[in-house]
């Protein structure tokens, strides 16, 4: 079996410490010491297969996040010996010939900026993972680590104030401390967006299959059944619970623990009120809620609803993990269903493959652990329980938040209409502006193109055509490329479109105005050439073929992202390569980059930063960074 590279590393840079001609920044056995955990955090957490494939950035990511979330340090003191092992380990890949001495420069200038930072780094309790804070908390009580049974005490006592999955919690402070804008770095406004009145999506609450069955259940009740002193049902009364709930494919049940569909039903009646515990907590009997939703008009049945989903998503996962403490233990449920509504609306309206969101919960679930014992026991809960990623989606799916249909790759998740609803409140709450679309006759221009971010191509057909029928053909056309010259490339890019498509030579008297807007006469001009009998193909006087070409690529390539910087973006060389391709001829780069960088386009600059950083044709690259110049420059002095 050939020999782990990681283990191999630490024997070769043992031997080459003894002997090293180099002025060492450390002793043998100290940097050695101070390298396995180091080499270990390499193999688990950074990514790649061998010491020698560090490059810039990954001793950041390691010293700064791994290192302290995983590594116990209990003194200060104790980070002085780490940062002098990593310089000489760096020293021996280099003299080995492992590593390029480029490439070791570059890691050692990295490791000069985070010397006077990784102490600090370190000893921050924000950065510890759960274990090394139960850890550093047993340390500052005094608990002697070799003596198992003062480990134990401590380790009990501190269990008796934690609230742990499965006990009774109280979800609504915590949901009002969660600030979701926060949490998944929202922007201020999200494209607004329209949804059922309210009177349908009561209609579609109270049909539930969820909200069915916890009503059913308050009704089962009756005047009230025994519990256990952990408030669950016992004896005959498990099967008859089940039985009234139409739980009928289960085996004979006779504990709660036998029908984990039950037992989440019952966890959530609890949370939501819809059955509560006598005085002497001896009895179950209907609670309030019950009886509130038997009443409610609409808007109480809506609320009621959220209340629920809000608590479904909350703890559906933190009960699986109580139903099976020894097997959650290593894992991390707490999240998940909070974070997959969001996703959801934030996907809307593609939706989400089933697998990737699996996919996710997995990779969460196991982050705090190496890769073997995640694998382990990830595979270890799925062979008992089944993908969690499912349980929670069964249980949204029957509460009606989310609808999974067949999408030829897989299963496609999507929010229902109550679902986007009830997750558009939860993101208001936290600070989001979500715009709600008001009637076709009332929208304007502005919020029809807007909502086409948030919407499937369908919902913007059935918007524009409504919004349409409330306007004469040149009205609308003047209100849209008056949205279109204000706008961003593809807010710009769509309005026209609209015009095009939808209005044709009826707007042809705006578009004969728009012949004298910058951002607009290029698509004017082309508009015109296209209709019948139409002479107007030469250009009008002070208009500039040339630089309108350049002008409606900008835009076409600014539409897609191109625009955007930032290292997440996403410019894939080839396929960038292949898209430029589709705009400008072969060979005609460069008096394209010039015409591109010679117009005001305000996204000029920016595109041809991309260009010049990702083509893969180093010849087109070159040229597209000296144009990104002079439209830069241009910039500038036209703000002056």
């Amino acid at each position: 079996m050939a020999k782990d590279p990681f283990d191999a590393a630490l024997a070769g840079f043992q031997r080459w410490m003894t002997t090293a001609k180099p002025k060492l920044s450390s002793g043998p056995d100290v940097a050695a010491a101070e390298m396995r955990p180091l080499l270990d955090l390499m193999r688990d957490y950074v990514g790649i297969d061998r010491p020698a494939g560090l490059c810039e950035g990954d001793l950041e990511e390691l010293l700064l996040e791994i290192y302290p979330r995983k590594i116990t340090v209990l003194d200060r003191a104790d980070t002085e010996d780490t940062i002098p092992a990593v310089r000489d380990f760096l020293a021996y890949l280099a003299e080995r010939g492992e590593m390029p001495a480029g490439t070791v420069r570059a890691l050692e200038r990295e490791l000069d900026r985070i010397a006077p930072r990784f102490a600090d780094a370190v000893m921050d309790p924000s950065n510890w993972g759960m274990a090394r804070s139960f850890v550093q908390a047993m340390a500052a009580d005094g608990v002697d680590f070799d003596d198992q049974t003062a480990v134990n005490a401590w380790m009990a006592d501190y269990n008796s104030g934690v609230a742990w999955p499965g006990d009774e919690v109280e979800f609504e402070d915590d949901d009002e401390d969660l600030d979701l804008k926060e949490a998944f770095g929202l922007p201020d406004q999200m494209p607004p967006m329209r949804l059922l009145a309210a009177q349908e999506l009561a209609a579609l609450a109270r049909e539930a299959p969820v909200m069915v069955q916890l009503r059913k259940l308050a009704g089962w009740l009756g005047p009230g059944r025994a519990v256990t002193e952990n408030a669950e049902l016992a004896g005959g009364d498990v099967a008859e619970a089940a039985a009234a709930l139409g739980l009928t494919d289960l085996p004979a049940v006779s504990r709660m623990r036998d029908s984990a569909r039950l037992d989440h039903l019952w966890e959530l009646a609890l949370d939501a009120e819809f059955i509560e515990l006598n005085e002497d907590e001896t009895h179950a009997v209907p609670g309030e809620v019950a009886q509130a939703w038997e009443d409610s008009d609409d808007d109480e049945a809506l609320e009621i609803w959220t209340m629920v989903f809000s608590l479904l998503v909350s703890t559906t996962l933190d009960v699986a993990a109580s139903l099976d403490p020894r097997r959650a233990g290593e894992l991390d449920f707490s999240g998940h269903g909070i974070a997959l509504s969001v996703m959801l609306f934030l996907a809307r309206p593609d939706g989400l493959p089933v697998a990737e969101i699996s996919e996710v919960i997995r990779t969460v679930a196991t982050d705090e652990l190496p890769s073997a014992r995640a694998e382990k026991a990830w595979q270890s809960w799925v062979r008992a329980h089944g993908d969690p990623a499912q349980l929670l989606l069964d249980l949204m799916a029957d509460l009606d938040a989310i609808q999974v249909a067949d999408a030829g790759d897989g299963p496609l998740a999507r929010l229902t209409p109550l679902g986007l609803a009830a997750v558009r409140t939860q993101l208001v709450e936290s600070g989001v502006e979500i715009p709600l679309l008001p009637p076709a006759e009332q929208m304007t221009a502005a919020e029809l193109i807007a909502m086409a971010r948030g919407a499937s191509d369908e919902e913007f057909t059935a918007e524009t055509a409504a919004w349409l029928a409330h306007r004469t053909p040149e009205s609308a056309a003047r209100d849209l490329l008056a949205v279109a010259a204000e706008s961003d490339p593809a807010s710009r890019l769509l309005a026209v479109g609209v015009v095009v498509t939808e209005l044709g030579a009826s707007a042809e008297p705006v578009w004969r105005d728009a012949l004298g807007q910058l951002e607009l006469r290029g698509y004017a001009r082309a508009a015109l050439t296209t209709l019948p009998d139409e002479d107007a193909a030469s250009s009008p006087p002070g208009l500039k073929p040339d630089e309108d070409l350049a002008w409606m690529i900008t835009d076409a390539l600014a539409a897609e992202g191109w625009d955007d910087l930032s290292d997440d973006a996403g410019h894939e060389p080839g396929a960038l390569a292949q898209r430029l391709g589709e705009r400008i001829p072969a060979g005609q780069e460069l008096m394209a980059f010039e015409l591109i960088a010679r117009i005001p386009h305000p996204a000029a600059a920016d595109v041809l930063t991309v260009i010049g950083r990702h083509h893969p044709d180093k010849r087109i690259a070159k040229l597209a960074r000296r144009s990104a110049y002079k439209a830069a420059t241009r910039q500038a002095a036209r703000r002056q």
